[in-house]
């Protein structure tokens, strides 16, 4: 009986891993996505460190499973690696809850005990995989599914433990869960965090689970996470680098002796204990140090980085010694070393007025050159101290960069406190305690994980990404009477949001049933208290630990960080049917019931969320982000050198050239990494097919350690010019005391490049065709209080390669990376080129659009397919990037055309971007309505007419929508309904129209604007 339960067990779990890896497959893009997806594929491919803290085991299987497989398919296998993950995942939930069906039901009839198991555990496994967050996780390159799945394991691993009735499985079982959780630490650090909510298990199991040593597992649990963390991890790693630093630079040993040591003594240390505890026969010590060992041999994969450190690749993580594995590990390169969890200072805490600075570490790095360590910075006088009249606990409101963003979310009106700033006493407005814990609510807690939550589980308005706005990412129910007082009333609603794709609502069935779920776990109290910290621990203690500001979510949305939390919420959706099954026995036989009650829950939660998320999670067709960094790549001439920023705008890129070597001889630079010094030093190879740049900044500006800002300290108004400047800066004897400590700093605020026109023609460009005449210099003006270490390697960069290869900004919407220069670009499809020309007349438009490179790129090489089916789902990233920044280069290059006199070439430029970009699937904003001014200047009234009506519609509906009551985030859709109420205003002054059509729609925002003084005046809090 219980060999065919088992068998019968195998083969349902079977059944569910093959289902959901093919309908994930099925779902799964057929190449790279945005944002990481492309940079663990090259990484794989190539077999080196990803972007800090690293996930190296993750790195080397998908490796091992490349190597199976053409270049041509690499992204879509990376893919399908998630999807095989991700399927395990949900085969492991199916296992998890099966296990405590079995356990917790008590008197039941042999049909219940059979068939409840597994109407449970299949209700959960799909539950978890028709999930948003674990869907979308499933179907593109990340580590989190492998993450995940790992996390799943290991708890049906402590769960067979905590059932096993003999001492030697529980030895087996511990040592594989030592062993797993020293492998997910190569994948994704928070997994180790599961330690915490597992001690309990561990705690029934041994001693019972009083509120004593409920409370008392939870804190051994915090200590063992950090332990592990601080420790095991962190600690040898230290040890190791104090001691690599002694042996180099005492004994002149080769660099990295220190690390080879301590993993000899760390072997030779497990053989003598375990030999001895063996011979001794100390069972119990002998146990845990080889359950030590094992999670050591778990976590050896970060040996990975260090091996692979000469990669001679584009994407720069190198970690060449021990003490740049500390910086990785800790995350320093995004300052994640830097956030306060139990106590810090307030935003607007001002520097001490007695000590502002005080003495930090020493900061010592290897120099290769001189084959030893040294010290970069003496550590006196870095830290900044700030007062401590402005440090609070549990500190939230901490980041001076988010001042104004931390009042759009939360009425910050604070205590006034007196203090002495430069000798003057100024008013400084202290938040409190209440405000803080008020931002920790109201942003962190429910914006930030919550919303996400309820996104998976009640439903969800649009995939559009979530920043504040009504309009954006809320969750909404479908019940109209609730969502109305978050999201206004449906009647008031743009039609394009309500039948957007991704638009899919629960009625809170799910939702209720993970709570019902839960409460039928009450009784039980080992798993109610374990799934409940689970939950919290991936939930509410991600959250906490992560300190996130309000800056983070205008990057992107961050519900895949949660997945941990929402398959436990899985978990009990499934068990809802045993609380429900229960309270009916006096309706129905047990049959029917056990058939009624699972057929409903299964309809209500899983199969409700395929059918209504099928639709937004089919994306075999989407090859936006492949077809956006190949329009680059193919903007720019031969050798050229293309700054760009964001991962958005390099990862696409360094895939196209890593692993399908596209385009190779161009050189990608991020300008938000030329303050590492790895990327800095790469400069100077060759890679790929890309020649080396011409680079001559000392390394003592930017070797490893070193402070990477440069204070402005202005000391003439006449433009330096750029040679002279780095022979200044890289002069040591040019210091100047700021704040204690001797440090570079720039001396003015206008810059020029002295050009060989002579050299500089070689470049290619046609001066005749784009009506201008070279300059004898570029000179520009680039005002900063402090000029990164970025700013100074990418003036050095320009001025030594300027007359030697073309150089190019990729135009993306963003403009720190043009550092100023944006006089002298010359639009070159989709990037700009720095060139130094000017127009002959000055009355002339001064954007210069190399239209004969961009006529034929526009109408034949930007290929951006499935944008205008409307059957087709279209990610909001997708659209906002066509309406942003794809949509100006048919406008720019249409508006050249028609200067030129081209008329018929610029007609041909308008109604592409109109038939491939329409309206019914990318959104006419603002760039669409100058597009349609165009067709008037090109002698088609009609069209213009047409499309800049519809602009101004769409306009008008979102104004109407969010003006119809009282939002949420009320500052945050003030200042969004201000900036689309002016952008009206424009439209309607420079609507080129007929007046009737303009008297229309001058009427009907005087109607509008009548209640939105009124509607700003109720909703603004200060």
């Amino acid at each position: 009986m219980i060999f065919k339960q088992i068998k019968s067990r195998n083969i349902i779990s079977l059944i569910i891993f093959i289902l959901i890896f093919i309908v994930y497959a099925i779902s799964s893009p057929r190449t790279i996505t945005f944002w990481d997806s492309a940079e663990f594929v090259s990484s794989s491919f190539n077999l080196q460190a990803t972007h800090p803290p690293g996930s190296p085991f993750y790195t080397m299987l998908c490796s091992v499973i490349m190597q199976f497989f053409s270049v041509t398919n690499i992204a879509f296998v990376s893919n399908l690696i998630s999807s095989f993950f991700g399927a395990l995942t949900v085969t492991f939930l199916f296992k998890i809850v099966y296990f405590i069906t079995t356990k917790i039901q008590n008197n039941k009839s042999e049909f219940e005990t059979k068939l409840l198991p597994y109407f449970t555990g299949v209700t959960s496994a799909l539950t978890l995989a028709f999930s948003n967050s674990f869907w979308t996780a499933s179907t593109e390159t990340e580590v989190y599914t492998l993450s995940f799945a790992l996390m799943t394991i290991i708890i049906f691993v402590m769960l067979k433990w905590e059932g096993a009735s003999n001492k030697e499985e529980e030895t087996k079982l511990i040592l594989l869960f030592s062993f797993l959780l020293g492998i997910v630490t190569g994948v994704h650090l928070i997994i180790i965090s599961i330690i915490i909510p597992i001690t309990l298990l561990y705690t029934h199991k041994k001693y019972g689970l009083t509120i004593k040593n409920t409370i008392l597992s939870l804190i051994i649990g915090c200590v063992l996470f950090l332990s592990i963390y601080m420790f095991a991890i962190q600690g040898v790693i230290k040890l190791a680098n104090n001691l690599d630093i002694w042996l180099v630079n005492t004994f002149k040993t080769s660099v990295n002796t220190g690390t080879i040591i301590i993993l000899f003594l760390l072997i030779f240390f497990f053989l003598i204990t375990q030999w001895i505890t063996y011979k001794k026969q100390k069972s119990k010590l002998h146990h845990i140090t080889l359950s030590i060992l094992f999670f050591f041999i778990g976590i050896s994969s970060y040996i990975m980085p260090m091996q692979r450190v000469n990669a001679n690749t584009q994407i720069a993580n190198g970690v060449s010694t021990s003490n740049r594995m500390l910086k990785y590990i800790k995350g320093e390169q995004f300052g994640i070393n830097n956030i306060p969890l139990l106590k810090g200072y307030t935003y607007n805490a001002p520097l001490d007025k007695n000590s502002p600075f005080i003495d930090g570490e020493p900061v010592l790095t290897y120099d290769s050159n001189r084959q030893k360590y040294i010290t970069v910075d003496n550590g006196k006088y870095s830290k900044t101290n700030y007062s401590d009249e402005f440090s609070m606990y549990f500190p939230r409101l901490f980041n001076k960069k988010n001042e104004h963003k931390y009042k759009l979310w939360t009425t910050i009106k604070g205590d006034s406190v007196n203090y002495s700033v430069n000798g003057e006493t100024k008013t400084i407005y202290r938040p409190t305690n209440q405000e803080n814990f008020n931002f920790f609510i109201d942003y962190q807690v429910s914006w930030l994980y919550l919303r996400y939550l309820y996104w998976n589980f009640i439903g969800k308005q649009n995939s559009n990404h979530g920043i504040g706005y009504i309009k954006d990412g809320n969750w909404v129910s479908g019940i109209n009477s609730i969502d109305k007082l978050r999201v206004g009333d449906i009647s008031n609603t743009p039609m394009r949001f309500i039948n957007d794709k991704s638009r899919n609502t629960y009625y809170f069935i799910p939702f209720i049933l993970g709570f019902i779920g839960l409460l039928s776990l009450i009784r039980h109290k080992h798993y109610f208290l374990t799934t409940i910290f689970i939950f919290l621990a991936f939930g509410i203690g991600i959250t906490i630990y992560i300190n996130p500001v309000p800056h983070s979510i205008l990057v992107r949305e961050r519900d895949y960080i949660f997945i941990g939390s929402f398959i436990i919420f899985s978990l009990w959706v499934g068990l809802s049917i045993l609380l429900i099954y229960n309270s009916l026995k006096s309706i129905f036989t047990t049959k029917i019931r056990l058939i009624v009650v699972s057929i409903l829950v299964l309809i209500g939660a899983p199969l409700q969320m395929l059918a209504k998320g099928w639709n937004d999670h089919q994306r075999s067709h989407d090859s936006f982000s492949y077809d956006f960094g190949k329009a680059y790549l193919d903007a720019c001439p031969k050798q050229a050198i293309l700054i760009t920023n964001g991962d958005n705008m390099t990862f696409p890129l360094w895939y196209l050239q890593e692993v399908e070597k596209y385009r190779t001889d161009v050189r990608v630079l991020n300008y938000d990494q030329l303050n590492l010094d790895v990327n800095i030093q790469n400069l100077k190879k060759e890679i790929n097919t890309s020649n080396p740049l011409e680079f001559n900044l000392d390394s003592h500006l930017y070797i490893d350690g070193v402070d990477r800002l440069i204070p402005l300290q202005r000391e003439t108004n006449n433009a330096a010019v750029l040679t002279n400047l780095f022979n200044f800066l890289n002069d040591s004897t040019t210091l100047i005391n700021w704040n204690g400590k001797l440090k570079h700093y720039m001396p003015t605020t206008t810059f020029s490049i002295p050009i060989d026109t002579l050299k500089i023609r070689k470049h290619g460009l046609n001066l005749k065709e784009l009506n201008a005449i070279y300059t004898p210099e570029i000179k520009w003006h680039f005002a900063k209080n402090f000029y990164e270490l970025k700013d100074i390697v990418l003036l050095n960069i320009i001025t030594k390669n300027i007359h030697n290869r073309p150089i190019c900004f990729a135009d993306n919407g963003k403009k720190n990376h043009y550092i100023g220069l944006q006089n002298y670009f010359v639009k070159n499809g989709m990037v700009e080129q720095l060139a130094p020309l000017k127009r002959k007349k000055s009355l002339d438009n001064p954007k210069i659009v190399n239209t004969t490179m961009m006529y034929p790129y526009v109408m034949d090489k930007l290929h951006f397919k499935g944008l205008n089916h409307e059957k087709k789902y279209i990610n909001s990233e997708n659209r906002t990037y066509v309406q942003d920044i794809i949509r100006p280069n048919y406008y720019f290059l249409a508006q050249a055309l028609i200067e030129e006199g081209k008329t018929k070439e610029a007609i041909a430029v308008l109604d592409k971007s109109f038939t491939i970009f329409p309206n019914k699937t990318i959104p006419y904003k603002q760039y669409a309505f100058a597009l349609g001014k165009l067709y008037f200047r090109a002698g088609l009234p009609e069209k213009g007419t047409e499309i800049c009506t519809m602009v101004m519609e769409n306009f008008l509906e979102e104004l109407t929508w969010i003006t119809s009551f009282n939002p949420p985030q009320p500052m945050i859709n003030i200042k969004h309904a201000e900036k689309l109420k002016n952008m009206y205003i424009q439209m309607l002054e420079q609507f080129p129209g007929n007046k009737t059509t303009l008297k229309n729609y001058e009427q009907r925002f005087e109607a509008l604007e009548v209640g939105f003084v009124n509607w700003k005046k109720t909703n603004w809090p200060y």
